[in-house]
């Protein structure tokens, strides 16, 4: 946390114009954010999440040198309304799993992760599982399913009073949201989970390498 703006004015023998009008332009340029109530702290480097890659954000997070985290919010087994259903290839009402968790990097929340599961009636889930393996995709792995294939875009929007209070930033932040749907491995793809992920983000970048259809890299090395 930087100083307070009194200090600042202090230390530096300038205006409190001055002083917020700097401090204005720091958090404009990304390098701090305020925190009501709570005062202004500088910024940490955003996470990279690459959206070329099918990978869980444990994996992801460790690839990075972070240490992920996981908070069980919420776990429910009931019928999906049709939104939900439709994304998962169900029928209305067919019994799905809910699982809200907050996803933390080095002990910092990041996100708030929902996810719809479709799981063979043979599988549960257990409250005592969700916070003792962070990452889900590892925990349907141990049960026998295992996610190949996924749809997602990206979007963004502004944090109302519960995305707020959950993320620990002001009402009216910008947040991203990925949502899509996740596919098991089987001779056809069958949807397993559909997910919404909000991310903080001032802590969180998507990133995509693209390339040009008519570009042949043989060609350019001569081959």
């Amino acid at each position: 946390m930087i100083p307070p703006e009194r200090e600042l004015c202090e230390r530096y023998g300038v205006s409190r114009i001055t002083v917020r009008r700097a401090i204005g332009e720091l958090e404009t340029r990304g390098y701090v954010r305020r925190q009501q109530g709570k005062g202004t702290f500088v910024s940490r480097s955003r996470i990279r999440r690459e959206m070329g890659r099918l990978i869980s954000f444990s994996e992801e997070m460790k690839a990075q040198g972070h240490t992920p985290g996981s908070r069980l919010l919420n776990l429910q087994h009931r019928p999906a309304d049709k939104s939900v259903a439709d994304l998962l290839h169900v029928p209305e009402g067919h019994p799905i799993w809910i699982v809200e968790r907050l996803r933390l990097a080095d002990d910092e929340i990041t996100s708030l992760s929902v996810s719809y599961l479709n799981l063979p009636v043979h599988v549960y889930l257990t409250p005592l599982e969700l916070n003792t393996e962070i990452s889900l995709w590892s925990l349907l792995e141990k049960k026998g399913i295992l996610i190949a294939e996924a749809d997602t875009a990206v979007r963004a929007v502004v944090a109302d009073a519960r995305y707020a209070e959950l993320l620990e930033v002001e009402e009216g932040d910008p947040l991203l949201v990925r949502e899509g749907v996740n596919y098991s491995l089987s001779d056809e793809p069958v949807p397993i989970e559909a997910f919404e992920v909000v991310s903080r983000a001032d802590r969180y970048q998507y990133s995509l390498h693209l390339v040009h259809r008519t570009y042949d890299r043989g060609a350019f090395r001569g081959e």
